[in-house]
């Protein structure tokens, strides 16, 4: 599954959650935090701590897969010299 945002990441682990039949508590136990903290993070709370997201995503048996995304055109947004040369280019800088 694909996730741009905590939004989505919390709602695919909410929905694996709740297919392997935990509740809040059972899974705010087995991964340390707070039943607090794991319906926050269900709401796709932006301030998640990170370390949190990957104990529970673990515990639930899911993983990270990073991937750059494809642009859609233009240069490479990892390419900082091209992006740069192009932005004093049409400043009129040499």
């Amino acid at each position: 599954m694909k996730a741009s945002s905590v939004r989505d990441i919390a709602a695919i682990a909410k929905s694996r959650r709740r297919h392997l039949g935990l509740s809040q508590a059972n899974l705010a136990a087995k991964t340390g935090v707070g039943r607090e903290w794991v319906i926050e993070f269900e709401k796709g709370k932006a301030s998640v701590e990170l370390g949190y997201v990957v104990r529970v995503l673990r515990v639930l048996g899911l993983s990270i897969d990073l991937q750059p995304e494809v642009l859609p055109s233009g240069p490479d947004a990892s390419d900082l010299e091209t992006i740069l040369g192009s932005t004093l280019k049409e400043a009129g800088r040499p």
